[in-house]
């Protein structure tokens, strides 16, 4: 049975929000959908999940001393500002055993940043705003005077019991220091309010010695306490995001190399920030950028903007994790089309495979889900907005109306916010089905140890992995999150070696594997126009591929872009054909739970095999040209069944066997000499070439080849190559 979009995006949005908090940083989530509405309801609803996990963290943190406070105050701003500028942050092994942990969720529509030159300077500038939201401005000023050093130190993780070292002075802690000079001052100050100002005139020894003794004990600490006030005051004014806004509308400045040096260093800033906030509030600090609107950008920005996520990426100390909200089609086609772009050995889903370490990509929406979102914009359009949202007890558990809207709802047309409450309220009746109980979680982590150890123990699976850690982490996280979803909604848990092959099957062979989920596709549908009562769902997919693999052949140069993708196609039949043969059955159970495999190939698959019209081709009657995969499935009594359907003389038929001409022959040869084998007249060539070979072929002349059909144009050159390697299509 498809269960294709059966679940409800509430499952897929409390999944991904699963992954991200096990997640380690840095770290960058493809979210993955043509429909940024839902892609809005998702961000909205995981961000709403990730908060509700830390706060049960926190809940359940026993260690001491507890973590502190973020909420702000008078008490907590003096007490971060003294260990600002009189202590180094200690990183101890009881830091890295905490399991708290607090996000903050940074949202960068790059819509907003269009109108710049350097685009993926914006991400710094908003990093930048919402630290000095969440932590304040003037922690953030002070930590860069009192901190800060041009060397970025390094996360060293020591064996200490204190969590704070302080500064010293001549080997004598700054604070001593500043006690000490403020004890003077003050004792000094004392006594000239005791005894007096001496008298006499200035140059006399008591003078001079009393002059003396003020500047001794005011002169280097005044002149440190002027300098730090001073660069305190200049941060305080002139923020780091207001620099680097100026140094975009700057042409001078954005020409030069050292522009993208200097954003990286303050990313670098930032990120030790956090690491000593991590320190003082004795808790994990997680930052989710989110980067939504990009496909609206030129190409070239959008490179950069990605270009930018590596530098993130480049930090292993980075608190980062990007959530990269896309169309990933669009993406794709601009990095390729891009100026900045230029690789003969790459393509743009290997650029974004690089970046991304876990492709979500969120499965089509159901007939059901459908049918409602287009009730409500409807309702939405004739009626006001707000009388179609939902009452409260309407509202799932985990809904998103109590999350404030985004700042860029400009960008959404009208009547998609009350799209975006009803599309999770669609599935209000399986809300309790979808609570996670301690006894699931257990159920999850068991289900994923097991599978991580098959992986680890069988060498079919083992060798089929890349070497790239980028790669493998893909695996790991797919295969936690594939786990989660099945738990989730109850569905029969499939064995972990079953669950494990399937991700790694996505994730190595996406071309292929989506190539063989469409020819699914299409069989069912010609099962449905038929009236045949589907097709055999024991089918293992090898034998569908087998089936189909001369036809891929035949347009390997226009999907070379995709199949670069695939691994060796050697591994790919012996882990289809011998070490798990999966079948049609399992590939629709396991549909609606694969999230990496980007739906954007099958599409492109589609296209190519003519999928979309292949209804309407059918249902026409006369002439209609037969698809390629139709004739390349022909024997020659089915070739002579559709030349009698054609009213053409029987002795066609009787030729046609002769030669041996089945759907394969009739493809791969050169029409000329078809039509010299066959000797039809002008009228009935054109007939039998339409019908057989897809397009209406111009006068052929007695000293000229025929015209390539439209068939053979998207799948081979005019003159035949030869048979079909059939190991790699």
């Amino acid at each position: 049975m498809n269960t294709k979009g059966q679940l409800s995006d509430a499952v897929y949005a409390y999944s991904l929000s699963q992954a991200l908090t096990k997640v380690a940083p840095p770290a960058t989530i493809g979210l993955y959908s043509s429909c940024r509405t839902r892609l809005r309801l998702l961000r909205r609803s995981i961000e709403t999940h990730v908060n509700k996990e830390a706060k049960k963290r926190e809940q359940d943190y026993r260690a001491q001393p507890p973590p502190r406070s973020h909420q702000p105050s008078i008490q907590s701003l003096l007490n971060v500002l003294v260990k600002m500028i009189f202590y180094w942050p200690v990183w101890t092994t009881a830091h890295q055993q905490r399991k708290n942990v607090r996000y903050i969720f940074v949202e960068f529509s790059a819509w907003h940043f269009a109108g710049s030159d350097l685009l993926w300077a914006g991400l710094a500038i908003r990093l930048c705003e919402a630290f000095q939201k969440s932590f304040g401005r003037l922690v953030l000023s002070v930590y860069r005077v009192a901190q800060h050093t041009e060397n970025v130190k390094r996360k060293v993780i020591q064996e200490s019991v204190g969590e704070w070292r302080a500064k010293r002075v001549c080997c004598v802690p700054l604070w001593l220091v500043c006690l000490a000079v403020l004890s003077g001052v003050i004792a000094l100050l004392g006594l000239m309010l005791v005894v007096g100002l001496p008298a006499g005139k200035p140059g006399e020894d008591g003078i001079a010695v009393v002059e003396s003794l003020a500047i001794a004990t005011l002169g280097l600490p005044a002149a440190g306490a002027i300098r730090f006030t001073i660069l305190l005051g200049k941060n305080l004014m002139f923020n780091q995001d207001i620099n680097i806004r100026k140094a975009m509308d700057s042409s001078k400045m954005s020409s030069q190399l050292g522009f993208m040096n200097e954003v990286k260093k303050e990313m670098e800033v930032l990120s030790s920030f956090i690491r000593f906030m991590e320190v003082y509030e004795r808790r994990k600090i997680r930052v989710v950028l989110q980067i939504t609107n990009l496909e609206r950008c030129t190409p070239e920005k959008i490179v950069g903007v990605l270009d930018a996520l590596n530098i993130l990426l480049s930090d292993e100390e980075s608190p980062f994790i990007s959530l990269l909200a896309v169309n990933p089609r669009i993406i794709v086609k601009c990095v390729e089309s891009a100026g900045c772009y230029h690789s003969s050995e790459d393509n743009g889903y290997a650029f974004l495979n690089r970046i991304v370490t876990l492709p979500f990509t969120v499965p089509e929406l159901c007939d059901t889900s459908k049918l409602n979102v287009f009730k409500n914009l409807v309702r939405g359009q004739s009626d006001n907005p707000e009388d179609c949202i939902p009452d409260e007890n309407e509202r799932m558990e985990i809904s998103i109306a109590e999350t404030p809207c985004p700042k860029d709802d400009s960008s959404v047309e009208s009547g998609s916010q009350n799209e975006l409450q009803n599309l999770l309220s669609s599935s209000t009746s399986q809300c309790d089905k979808y609570h996670i109980d301690a006894d699931r979680l257990e159920m999850i982590e068991s289900v994923f140890e097991k599978a991580m150890n098959a992986i680890c123990n069988k060498r079919s699976l083992c060798e089929c992995i890349g070497d790239n850690s980028i790669s493998m982490r893909r695996i790991i996280n797919s295969v936690r999150v594939s786990a989660t979803i099945m738990v989730a909604v109850e569905a029969e848990l499939s064995s972990p070696d079953t669950i494990a092959a399937w991700v790694v099957l996505a994730n190595q062979w996406p071309c292929r594997l989506s190539w063989i989920l469409q020819c699914v596709e299409d069989d069912e549908q010609r099962a449905e126009i038929d009236q045949g009562g589907g097709i055999d769902d024991g089918k293992t997919l090898w034998e569908v591929f087998s089936e189909s693999r001369i036809e891929l052949h035949m347009i390997r140069k226009e999907i070379a872009s995709l199949l670069e993708q695939d691994g060796d196609p050697e591994l790919f039949e012996r882990f289809l054909k011998v070490d798990f043969p999966l079948t049609i059955r399992v590939a629709n159970k396991f549909r609606c739970f694969t999230v990496n495999l980007d739906q954007s190939i099958r599409k492109e698959l589609a296209i190519y095999r003519g999928s979309a019209s292949l209804k309407d081709t059918m249902k026409k009657t006369g002439h209609a040209p037969l698809p390629l995969r139709s004739v390349l499935k022909m024997d020659m009594d089915d070739v002579c069944k559709e030349i009698r359907k054609l009213n053409l003389h029987d002795s066609y038929a009787e030729t046609i066997k002769q030669n041996k001409l089945d759907g394969e022959a009739l493809i791969y040869s050169n029409n000329s000499e078809i039509k010299e084998v066959l000797r039809m007249s002008l009228g009935e060539w054109t007939v039998f070439s339409i019908h057989f070979l897809g397009v209406k072929p111009p006068p052929v002349s007695a000293t000229t080849d025929s015209v390539t059909p439209l068939g053979h144009q998207l799948s081979r050159p005019l003159q035949p190559e030869g048979a079909p390697s059939l190991s790699c299509p």
